[in-house]
């Protein structure tokens, strides 16, 4: 998934979320995000991907929609909030940086966006307030990402989402060799199902 598309995973999240990522969150997400696998040859890296990652998903919370735009929105961003994303910091001069423009397409065009999203999705649950009364009800419904490709080549995602909080849980790429049907049960199966509603279209329950 190129990065444009992977980007627009994370909107999906950040469309309902739709807040700031406090402080008191941030360590959370990079905890979170050191499970998402890091490609790269480690000869020469100096960014970690937990960071990285953690700076795209604050970024796009803010309103970031591209590459361009997330390395726009670090290099604005204060050092302290650098520091509580896991940006890298310079060892001589003890300034945090996030990856300018120039690298930062390369490092996110090879993270696993199924991995990301998983992990996003699971930060996001475990963030959640405690359900008082009553339980939780999911929706899950299919959604092709706009501006993700020429007509016929766009990205479908499975989605599923919290109708409570209108958070998006966790979303599975649904490409042209298979349909919304294979892709239903994995969607489900990082989630606890436990004292959970949940509601698809007639054509799921085959």
């Amino acid at each position: 998934m190129g990065t444009s598309s992977l980007i627009g995973v994370l909107a999906v999240h950040a469309d309902h979320v739709g807040v700031s990522l406090p402080a008191s969150c941030r360590a959370g997400l990079v905890e979170a995000l050191m499970a998402v696998p890091d490609r790269r040859d480690p000869r020469g890296v100096a960014h970690p991907l937990a960071g990285v990652l953690a700076t795209a998903v604050a970024a796009v919370l803010a309103g970031a929609r591209s590459a361009a735009a997330v390395a726009e929105w670090a290099n604005d961003a204060p050092q302290e909030v650098l520091a509580g994303l896991g940006a890298w910091r310079e060892p001589v001069t003890g300034v945090y940086r996030a990856p300018d423009e120039s690298i930062l397409p390369q490092i996110l065009a090879g993270v696993d966006a199924d991995a990301l999203d998983d992990t996003v999705g699971r930060w996001i649950v475990a963030s959640r307030p405690a359900m008082t009364t009553g339980r939780w009800v999911y929706s899950v419904d299919g959604k092709t990402l706009r501006g993700s490709g020429p007509a016929g080549e766009q990205v479908h995602l499975l989605a599923v989402l919290d109708q409570h909080t209108g958070t998006v849980l966790g979303q599975v790429d649904v490409d042209g060799k298979t349909n919304e049907l294979t892709r239903f049960q994995p969607l489900l199966d990082p989630l606890d199902p436990t004292a959970v509603l949940v509601t698809a279209d007639a054509l799921h329950t085959r």
